[in-house]
């Protein structure tokens, strides 16, 4: 009876794994989706538990087909549940002063960049004083880790078999972004170590730099990262410096609160 208890116990234990499995590929392929090809492919499992666990996924409303199409993007529970957690983290609160404050002293427009599996998500955006605004990322903009500030900020901040994750998730997808390479972005982010902060220009969008701070907690988890963006003419090594200054300055500010999430 012992044993029989065991084997049922851990034939649940592994059912409950493989689902959340294929949920955080889903995940972390963002809105191109994956069809039950890919997530065969992608997991290992035989197309018919496959195709059980994404029907009971799609029943349950975290994932969903949009028509005409075969693949599986996340539903809207997966929305309610992201709301849910942010209202409870209150990361955006918490944050409000620092992007205000770097507003202010940079004049660009700063945001605040979280983490959704091996994509990065603009969770707010403060607008700058200065004549020219870079407005190419919106609250809701997700992305993989890595071309925008942001992201490769908080790349630059996992450890290096996270890294690794991330890049081989997102290495089909780099090359619509500048033709972004997997050795251009190590690269990239061995220098965001060396200085601490990121700078990366005209990957995410032609033209322009941006520059971001990781966040972390007393714990030392990645909470996000704070970025400013501006025009390359205007983005010189001066204005970077002040951008890093300015973030890292208000950063600190709030950091008992950030202890707490």
């Amino acid at each position: 009876m012992i044993a029989s208890v065991i084997d049922t116990n851990t034939r649940g234990t592994q059912s409950i794994d493989r689902t959340l499995g294929v949920l955080k590929q889903v995940v972390a392929h963002g809105a191109h989706g994956l069809t039950v090809a890919d997530l065969v492919a992608l997991s290992g499992l035989e197309r018919p538990t496959v195709h059980r666990i994404v029907q009971a996924l799609e029943r349950q409303g975290l994932l969903t087909r949009p028509d005409g199409s075969k693949r599986y993007v996340l539903g809207d529970y997966c929305r309610q549940l992201a709301a849910a957690f942010a209202d409870r983290a209150d990361l955006r609160s918490v944050c409000e002063p620092i992007l205000l404050g770097v507003a202010e002293d940079t004049g660009n427009s700063a945001f605040l960049i979280g983490r959704v599996g091996f994509e990065s998500i603009c969770l707010a955006r403060v607008i700058g004083s200065y004549t020219v605004q870079v407005l190419t990322v919106n609250v809701g903009m997700r992305q993989p880790l890595g071309p925008g500030a942001g992201g490769l900020a908080i790349l630059s901040a996992l450890s290096a078999a996270e890294q690794d994750e991330c890049i081989r998730a997102n290495a089909k997808r780099l090359a619509s972004y500048g033709s972004l390479t997997e050795s251009m972005l190590r690269s990239l982010i061995r220098a965001s170590q060396r200085r601490g902060h990121a700078v990366i220009g005209h990957y995410s969008a032609p033209g322009v730099i941006g520059l971001g701070v990781a966040m972390r907690n007393a714990s030392g988890a990645v909470l996000g990262a704070i970025t400013t963006a501006s025009i390359d003419s205007r983005m010189t090594r001066a204005h970077q410096q002040l951008a890093a200054t300015s973030i890292t300055k208000h950063i600190e500010r709030v950091q008992s609160s950030l202890n707490m999430l």
